[in-house]
């Protein structure tokens, strides 16, 4: 899987671009794009890929993506074993916009200074939460149904409130530097985050993690280091843990299950893997989990 420079086509009469899906899994592969991204989740479960981020989605899931930040959406494994033709599992609302969607200094004018704002922090995402997350999702369920005018107003009142949301935004990923690299540098790291989102539950390879930046080991290494401030090793041991702690909360599945589950090859390593990554052992952190639930 190579990450992709997606191409957005403009829809007749609007500005942007306004995208209902529904398919049985998100399967858009991890890609980027110029425009901005203001994605809803209506349904599905899953995980959610957003530059060096992963976390849990769930319905209701509501981010704002910035310009050429790579990301992408997967369902649960187990969903898609289960799935049928008649299965919709997964659907979404997606905005797509440029930063010169209404002309070049639009956002610029003094009304659109908090906007502005907002779009210039958001090179690595936001998650938006509490009272503005129902507010915004109840607006953008309604897009559909208004006239291209309408949906225009709606849209600058959605970012409005996004803008001046204040605590209601959350960072998802405050490792920006990938995303300041040159088109090439930028293709070359996605491919290989890719690569690692792809199989981080199964077998990762350096040598073929280097084979796609067309490196030697070696120079591949000193490079992922120098890019991501992390080493390649460390990035899919940190995919594995953190898939590992949503098996933690969400399933009481056997300890030794998880650890093979998560792409780690034996329950030793991934015990003490977890506990350098999470300061706890797995054991306590599914004990915490479950203590949190019960408050």
């Amino acid at each position: 899987m190579k990450a992709s420079l997606e191409h957005l086509d403009p829809q007749e009469n609007s500005s942007f671009q306004l995208k209902e899906v529904i398919q049985n899994r998100f399967d858009a592969p991890y890609h980027y794009h110029p425009a901005f991204e203001l994605t809803l989740i209506i349904s599905g479960e899953g995980k959610r890929f957003v530059g060096n981020h992963i976390t849990d989605f769930h319905p209701g899931d509501l981010v704002l993506l910035g310009s050429n930040l790579p990301h992408c959406w997967q369902n649960h494994r187990q969903d898609w074993l289960t799935e049928t033709e008649d299965a919709q599992q997964a659907q979404a609302l997606v905005i797509h916009f440029t930063q010169d969607f209404l002309g070049a200094d639009f956002f610029n004018k003094p009304e659109c200074r908090a906007i502005k704002q907002l779009l210039e922090k958001s090179r690595g995402g936001f998650a938006i939460q509490g009272p503005t997350q129902d507010r915004v999702v109840r607006e953008m369920l309604a897009l559909k149904e208004l006239n291209p005018f309408a949906r225009l107003m709606s849209l600058l009142n959605i970012l409005h409130l996004i803008s001046t949301s204040g605590a209601d935004t959350q960072a998802i990923d405050t490792n920006e530097v990938n995303y300041q690299l040159s088109s090439t540098d930028l293709d070359r790291i996605n491919r290989i985050y890719a690569y690692v989102i792809a199989n981080y539950t199964q077998e990762v390879h350096l040598d073929e993690a280097a084979h796609l930046a067309n490196m030697t080991e070696t120079a591949f290494c000193r490079y992922f280091k120098k890019v991501t401030k992390k080493t390649f090793v460390s990035l899919v041991t940190e995919f594995r843990i953190k898939h590992a702690c949503e098996l933690l909360r969400s399933s009481n599945k056997p300890m030794v299950e998880i650890c093979f589950e998560s792409g780690f090859g034996n329950l030793s390593h991934f015990n003490k893997q977890f506990k350098q990554y999470m300061n706890e052992t797995p054991l306590q952190y599914r004990k915490l989990v479950r203590e949190w639930e019960v408050e």
